[in-house]
């Protein structure tokens, strides 16, 4: 057996530390109950892949740097999940009598020997660091794997089981645990979701198998999963419902709640929407960040063009600003981004949202509360009589709400709110059909911001092109516009920063249409959206297709990403 001094030796060498510093992390590790070679991952900031490759050195073990795909189904079949879990180790291939088997901790002598014991086999050592480990566990067994496969072993009612709802659900490891439990189950598809920056989590039942999906950066990606976890799809939802507060017993009727859950010390809110389906019920669960807006608009995407026209819109005393796009197009983030330009100790700031995203200190913010009566309409009217300079609706979506808006605007107020239109000229229009008069649409909207996301090339992987390696229709995208010789177009590549989609994080791109004198005759004499729109780009107006195009040519994304999120412009 490894004697302890040979270990913390070991691991100052491949650290490039000294052996004191190991030794007193040692004592700091043992006292804790940890591996020392994780307290210098954690406490001492050395780099998993450097450990590695410095141990694999030192102690002449071969190491795997990146992740290996296509593993043979009877390769895995050979270390179950619930071992690979709880030894984070990963087969690799067979061959002369002995399993390759990828492992973290080389150190670890007595759960070497009982994995060897366990599965009846010589194994051959394999260093990989951690982070690489876990994730392909995760793509070859699937998500919580160990957790499905002893649940479904055990299938007792008191496994499956979920417990009473709290108030706020703790995803951390250290609440998950090792328990094989429903709770837990749901709890690592969350967590990996909120690591993953996804935006809604989708339970998809179908006959003989339960799919689950991310949405990150506004593309759905499949998550690996357990082939046998179809089995626990009824106490999945029954563990969702009971989390939002809704009743496990009714499966006839579509249902929507909500909860808050932490992780690491990020506090989320989850919006869950259950549908009934053929095959079982569906859930879809929206994951909103708590978190305080520290951006601009430059950070946001936006162009020089539009961003000084929004800066123009909200630096005016009064007046209604419209912010439009379809549903997760990122309006709450620009009109929050817009209250932090104009927040000063001399405004009074108010919004009401549904539900609140974003958390501002010195700015009072309320939350809709339909069960209770408490909607938009009737939160707007009790604005009014605390005196606020600006307000913020967070969507305007019936007739009520559009003209206490538009009356808040006409009187001295400016009013933020978000719309749902595909351009900015329909927002015009979208009022009128509401059941605004003309003239108060005219009188009260000062702009409107139409604006879409497009995912940013990954820069770790991009690659430059040729404008010439482009198709015609491409090309005669970027030659209707002014350019310049410093365009610089990309592509995607992959790579394990972007999960080897090539893109990583989104930016908005927008147009932005000031309500001048001329386009305020056009809203009072009711001309058609398309009327509205050709005037405002005579004056000026930028359309999201172009600018999407120039994010384009600038390198920041591609030109199939500009199409694809402006296609209703074609």
């Amino acid at each position: 057996m490894q004697e302890p001094l040979g270990e913390i030796a070991l691991c100052a060498a491949a650290a490039g530390m000294q052996e004191a510093q190991v030794r007193e992390l040692a004592v700091f590790a043992s006292q804790r109950g940890e591996r020392l070679i994780d307290s210098l991952v954690a406490r001492a900031g050395v780099e998993e892949l450097a450990l590695a490759r410095g141990l694999g050195r030192l102690l002449d073990l071969p190491v795997l740097e990146s992740e290996l795909t296509g593993i043979p189904p009877d390769i895995l079949a050979q270390v179950p999940p619930t071992l690979a879990a709880s030894h984070q180790v990963i087969p690799l291939a067979q061959a002369n009598g002995k399993l390759r088997v990828a492992c973290w901790d080389p150190f670890d002598w007595q759960g070497w020997d009982d994995l060897a014991y366990l599965l009846g086999l010589p194994l051959e050592k394999v260093l990989a660091p951690r982070s690489l480990i876990i994730r392909m566990i995760n793509a070859n067994y699937g998500l919580g794997a160990d957790t499905v496969a002893r649940l479904v072993a055990t299938d007792t009612r008191e496994s499956i089981a979920p417990p009473a709802a709290q108030l706020v659900t703790d995803l951390s490891e250290e609440e998950a645990a090792n328990e094989p439990t429903v709770v837990n189950l749901v709890n690592r598809i969350l967590s990996e979701a909120i690591r993953s920056n996804a935006t809604d989590i989708h339970f998809e039942p179908h006959e003989g198998r339960y799919r689950i999906r991310y949405r990150i950066d506004g593309m759905l990606e499949d998550v690996p999963t357990p082939s046998n976890i179809h089995v626990l799809r009824l106490a999945v939802v029954s563990r969702i419902k009971i989390m939002s507060g809704l009743d496990i017993t009714e499966k006839r009727l579509p249902q929507d709640g909500r909860a808050r859950v932490a992780l690491a010390g990020q506090n989320c809110d989850l919006r869950m929407s259950v549908l009934p389906g053929i095959h079982g019920e569906a859930v879809v669960i929206r994951i909103q960040n708590r978190q305080v807006v520290q951006l601009d608009l430059s950070a946001l995407g936006f162009e020089d063009h539009e961003r000084q026209a929004i800066d123009r819109l909200i630096s005016r005393p009064h007046g209604l600003f419209l912010a439009t796009g379809p549903t997760g197009s990122g309006k709450t983030t620009t009109l929050y981004t817009c209250l932090l330009k104009v927040c000063s100790p001399q405004i009074k700031i108010v919004t009401i949202e549904d539900p609140v995203e974003y958390w501002m200190d010195d700015v009072l913010q309320m939350q809709v509360h339909e069960g209770i009566g408490f909607s938009f309409a009737t939160a707007l009217r009790s604005m009014l009589r605390h005196d606020p300079d600006v307000m913020l609706v967070g969507e305007i979506r019936d007739l009520e709400t559009a003209e206490i808006a538009i009356r808040s605007a006409l009187t001295g107020h400016l009013v933020l709110a978000s719309l749902h239109t595909n351009d900015a000229a329909s927002a015009v229009t979208r009022l009128c059909d509401i059941g605004i008069e003309s003239f108060l649409v005219a009188s009260s909207v000062q702009g409107i911001l139409a604006q879409r996301l497009v995912r940013r090339v990954c820069p770790n992987c991009r690659e430059e092109v040729l404008p010439d390696s482009l198709d015609e229709f491409s090309r005669a995208m970027l030659g209707s516009l002014p350019l310049g010789d410093n365009s610089v177009l990309v592509r995607p590549k992959g790579c394990e920063s972007c999960r080897f989609t090539g893109f990583r994080g989104r930016m908005a791109v927008g147009e932005v249409l000031t309500v001048s004198a001329a386009i305020r005759r056009l809203i009072q004499q009711r001309e058609s959206a398309d009327a509205v729109k050709e005037a405002a780009c005579r004056e000026g107006m930028r359309l999201l297709r172009d600018n999407a195009m120039r994010a384009a040519a600038g390198g920041k994304t591609t030109i199939s990403e500009a199409l694809r999120v402006t296609q209703e412009e074609i």
